[in-house]
């Protein structure tokens, strides 16, 4: 592929007032399927899932995140994902073994089942914002419009599409997203959304389109990039977190890990990230505690 790195592209649609933002994230896609080990199913979902998060973050200004939650009766249970406006991603599903699907029509069914909840939660700085709506297309594209429809209340329309390039079924990773601005001309969005999908799939499946530059270009002609914003997969995990987070349990549970395994590892259900915790460490977090409770 010519293009290799994942980003989210946002321009306007000056003479009828409409945001437009295409994401490719087939990197971030890529790099989740290999730390959570991924079936193809599974990792189709959750790359769609990152660029359906990658464009609704483009909205958001300043340090805001999107968590994008999928919880359902299928094979795959479930999915969260977390997305920053700096193009930040981490994500899991709760069944990593899911390779099983449908006729296009009912492509994604067998994985998501007959009955669920999509969830937003949007981190605006500290104020939190959620909202949720029942699954009824079983496709994330789909119930993301569903989702606009009745809890943001604003014009819009996205498409959500996973194409192969040669052996790399993560091939483009990708999601388009049309949303009325003020005063936006909602004729003209619904006429683009009515074709959305289909536009996006036709695109995806011709070779020469190779990366967001050129799937922005052929979905909206003429369209100018007015932002870009490098994505890639990162997570937030870390050593100190974690021991913070031991601490948070208390010296009782820390007591009984040391009496009975003397040490523990923990993992990031983000990227699957193991930190072992030894007995020196979990002594360490014995003496801080207890200095702690001298203090107070």
């Amino acid at each position: 592929m010519a293009e290799s790195s994942d980003v989210v592209l946002k321009g306007l649609l000056e003479a009828t007032n409409l945001s437009v933002c295409v994401a490719v994230v087939s990197g971030a896609a890529r790099e989740a399927r290999r730390r959570h080990g991924l079936a193809p199913v599974s990792a189709a979902l959750l790359g769609q899932a990152f660029a359906g998060a990658g464009v609704m973050a483009s909205l958001q200004k300043g340090d805001s995140r999107i968590n994008l939650q999928v919880e359902c009766d299928g094979a795959l249970r479930g999915l969260f994902v977390d997305v920053g406006v700096d193009g930040s991603m981490r994500g899991y599903v709760k069944n990593p073994l899911v390779d099983v699907e449908l006729g296009q029509a009912f492509r994604w069914r067998a994985a998501l089942g007959n009955s669920g909840f999509l969830s937003v939660l949007r981190d605006l700085g500290g104020e939190y914002y959620r909202s949720s709506v029942e699954l009824t297309a079983f496709e994330l594209g789909g119930d993301l419009n569903r989702y606009f429809e009745i809890s943001e209340q604003v014009k819009t329309q996205v498409a959500l599409g996973v194409a192969p390039r040669g052996d790399e079924p993560l091939g483009l990773v990708a999601a388009v997203l049309v949303q009325a601005m003020p005063q936006g001309n909602v004729a003209v969005l619904e006429r683009l959304g009515s074709t959305l999908q289909g536009s996006l799939d036709a695109a995806l499946a011709d070779p020469a389109v190779d990366g967001a530059d050129a799937l922005f270009s052929r979905l909206v002609p003429g369209l100018v990039v007015t932002q870009r914003t490098p994505a890639r997969f990162q997570c937030t995990c870390s050593r100190e977190k974690t021991l913070s987070m031991l601490a948070s349990l208390g010296k009782a549970e820390i007591q009984d890990i040391i009496d009975t395994t003397a040490s523990t590892a923990v993992t990031c259900h983000f990227c699957a990230t193991k930190y072992e915790i030894s007995f020196p460490d979990l002594l360490g977090l014995m003496e801080q505690l207890t200095k702690n409770d001298v203090k107070n």
